[in-house]
């Protein structure tokens, strides 16, 4: 009896996925085009069909990144209690970053190198994404369960999560939801009144 065949990715999410792992080991600027030919083990004009540029295979991995996030957030955003609320956002982003490190380490270190109108497209959606976390933590306040609200130890709590990925190893033991358990408890301490 022969194995059934796993279902193969498609070429476009295949490249995605190759790029984000050549432009997080190497970075972005020293990858070539021609790596990623080798790497997805297609021929230029097959590259060139999914993606016109090396630039637009960047935009695509940290827009793709950011968009999923937000639109996780909006659906936090119908939890009343805002201690689930943060608690949910936070599952989520450390969820994100286990399981699409290297598109994270990409978007985190490489994204100013987007041109002017990609950079402003990718930039305002992570303030659409950090302002749904400042309207849980207003809200908590205003309840009386958070403290009042800090642009800085918003930003701190934010950069705690978002820079896990340096740290956070693939495959690691712990896990994504015994590290968002981690790091949702200092959230709470850090906005608990």
């Amino acid at each position: 009896m022969t194995k059934p065949k796993k279902p193969q990715p498609k070429s476009k999410e295949r490249i995605i996925k190759a790029a984000a792992e050549l432009f997080a080991d190497r970075g972005y600027h020293a990858v070539g085009m021609t790596d990623l030919q080798k790497a997805v083990n297609l021929g230029r004009g097959s590259l060139y069909h999914h993606f016109s540029s090396k630039e637009e295979l960047l935009f695509d991995i940290a827009k793709a990144y950011i968009f999923e996030l937000c639109q996780e957030a909006e659906f936090a955003k119908s939890i009343e209690d805002p201690i689930e609320r943060i608690q949910m956002l936070g599952s989520g982003l450390v969820e994100k970053i286990t399981s699409h490190q290297a598109e994270l380490i990409v978007c985190f270190r490489e994204v100013q190198s987007l041109t002017k109108e990609r950079l402003k497209e990718v930039l305002s959606l992570h303030a659409k994404y950090e302002n749904i976390w400042k309207e849980a933590y207003i809200e908590g306040a205003k309840s009386g369960v958070f403290r009042e609200y800090d642009g800085i130890v918003l930003k701190g709590l934010l950069g705690m999560f978002y820079y896990s990925y340096v740290w956070i190893k693939p495959g690691t033991k712990l896990g994504a939801k015994s590290i968002a358990g981690h790091l949702n408890d200092l959230s709470l301490r850090m906005l608990k009144k």
